[in-house]
């Protein structure tokens, strides 16, 4: 059922001339949601908006005005854009990493999300390469069972993957998959993500029985949690038919 606060219209402009960080901020919250369930490109348009508030008055390098500044260019890639959210994280990336520090969660998350559209862009092996060094970093900063390190290291296995190495990521995601089935549970789409990472690169390996094995239970619970026609439950049935012969 839909939350009863679910926003039914996307978020309006800050029309006060000079907004306090608190008004700021809960339009950052408002904007995000708005544009992970209904519209991405709405969501530029508006952080965009937001951003020259922020410079305005908190200043170029304040945290929320370069935590605003990365939402920006999450969504640039988010609308299909990934090789230019590259570029926007590319240059945001120096400043935070001085102004906030190496450690910061904005930075990280800044990080986090050039790899992805690195490799979403075309350059797997490049993400491949960032996420190997942006990992043990996160792990540090944030610990093992931080969302953001458990995020990174699913990116890392996907483009180990996508670079022509499934049996790595295969291992990849069957360690990831253990770990956040301890630390999110057995029904968080993490967790369902990342079995269904180990799946589809066991198979693609060569070790179809064994996928088909792994994808029989993996079915059953991607349907109980999500339902039988979430795109995600559609999707691993077509590469278990992809594995039986057929195509997916």
């Amino acid at each position: 059922m839909d939350s009863p606060f679910r926003i039914v219209r996307p978020p309006r402009p800050l029309e006060e001339p000079y907004p306090s960080r608190t008004r700021i901020n809960e339009q950052v919250a408002a904007i995000w949601e708005w544009g992970m369930s209904e519209d991405p490109a709405i969501a530029v348009r508006l952080f965009q908006q937001l951003g020259d508030v922020a410079d305005r008055v908190l200043g170029r390098t304040d945290r929320d005005t370069l935590n605003i500044r990365r939402a920006y260019s999450h969504f640039v890639g988010h609308d299909g854009d990934p090789r230019r959210a590259t570029q926007l994280f590319a240059g945001l990336i120096p400043v935070a990493t001085q102004v906030l520090g190496p450690g910061d969660w904005v930075t990280l998350d800044m990080r986090l999300c050039h790899g992805r559209f690195t490799g979403e862009g075309g350059e797997p092996q490049r993400a491949v390469a960032l996420f190997t060094q942006l990992v043990p970093e996160m792990t540090r900063a944030l610990g093992v069972e931080a969302p953001s390190t458990l995020t990174a290291r699913s990116f890392l296995a996907r483009f180990t993957g996508e670079s022509g190495d499934p049996v790595r990521a295969a291992a990849m995601y069957g360690s990831l998959a253990l770990d956040a089935t301890r630390i999110l549970g057995a029904d968080c789409l993490d967790s369902l993500v990342a079995r269904a990472g180990q799946a589809v690169n066991r198979g693609l390996a060569g070790y179809r029985a064994e996928a088909l094995g792994l994808y029989d239970v993996l079915i059953a619970d991607f349907a109980r949690v999500l339902g039988p026609d979430h795109s995600e439950t559609r999707q691993t049935q077509a590469w278990q038919q992809f594995f039986r012969g057929g195509s997916a």
